[in-house]
């Protein structure tokens, strides 16, 4: 049986979270970003209608914190919550979507096996929907494995494997990452094919560089019985400036070179997906395709050095 939940409710439950997310963060020691807040502009325009622009806002919080550490440090219990909000505005005619959520406890554990090696498993079930009317079947379920081996104080290999439920069918994670200090102002570090980031530090409280970030998620519609896939890669160009010795606001103008805002039947899915790459016969739109374009984000974050 579905159950129903108001939208006054949960913007009250998603801004207690941020809130509980900010006290807890600042005992939070280890992490090299405990919580997020961000907020993305995305202006739109459908392909085929050169004429009919429209935007997209998306909101996330994340925290992740330690709520069990052991007395040498080496095991850490982690718990903790993302959180997001896709809002259509605009005439978009054949683009039916108007909001979309996402909710996502953490879980998970690490463990530091080695001065050289540390290992973190994470428990991520998801609830992805418009709200409309929740049912059993808008959750999903997945987790992820992460090694990372640390060769020296500048370099650092890290290798993620995983599994998620999507609504556009199975969705395995491989990733490979690196965090690499080649030289005292420049920084290397993201997980491939996900995130990249190059950043350089001409001051003690700025840091400029490039990045590439990837998404590629899906919500359940209660709308004839259909799923929204969101999926985007962008390059882009971005300036932060630490507020305090821990929080930091970065801004981030982008390039979509990937962009998908579709809608599909809820039976027409992929076989598997690995990341981003889908196997087997593609599903069929149900919306004209949105044209490629630019970004704009902001983002504040709270930082603690990892020991």
């Amino acid at each position: 049986m579905p159950f129903f939940y108001s939208l006054p409710l949960l913007r009250y439950l998603m801004l207690l979270s941020i809130l509980l997310a900010t006290s807890l963060c600042t005992h939070g020691q280890g992490y090299a970003e405990g919580i997020s807040l961000s907020y993305e502009l995305l202006p739109l325009k459908l392909t085929n209608n050169a004429a009919q622009t429209f935007r997209a806002d998306v909101y996330r919080a994340s925290l992740i914190v330690p709520a069990f550490t052991s007395a040498d440090s080496i095991r850490t219990l982690l718990m903790g919550v993302s959180l997001e909000a896709l809002h259509f505005d605009g005439e978009r005619p054949g683009f039916a979507v108007g909001n979309v959520y996402g909710l996502t406890p953490i879980i998970g554990y690490r463990w530091r096996t080695s001065p050289h090696l540390e290992l973190t498993a994470l428990a991520l079930p998801g609830l992805n929907s418009d709200l409309r009317a929740v049912m059993a079947e808008d959750v999903t379920w997945g987790g992820v494995a992460r090694a990372v081996y640390r060769t020296t104080p500048q370099l650092a290999y890290r290798l993620t494997i995983g599994y998620r439920q999507q609504f556009y069918g199975p969705q395995y994670v491989l990733l490979l990452g690196l965090d690499w200090h080649p030289a005292a102002r420049w920084r290397v570090f993201g997980d491939l094919p996900t995130a990249l980031t190059l950043s350089y530090t001409p001051t003690q409280r700025v840091n400029v560089g490039f990045n590439l970030t990837g998404i590629n998620t899906a919500y359940r519609l209660l709308s004839g019985n259909q799923y929204f896939q969101y999926q985007q890669g962008s390059y882009g160009l971005f300036a932060e400036s630490y507020l305090s010795s821990h929080w930091a606001f970065r801004f981030t103008t982008a390039y979509s070179v990937t962009r998908r805002f579709d809608i599909y039947s809820r039976n027409d899915q992929w076989s598997a997906t690995i990341d981003y790459v889908g196997l087997g016969k593609a599903p069929t739109p149900l919306n004209p395709t949105i044209d490629k374009g630019v970004a704009f984000r902001f983002a504040l974050s709270y930082r603690v050095l990892d020991k």
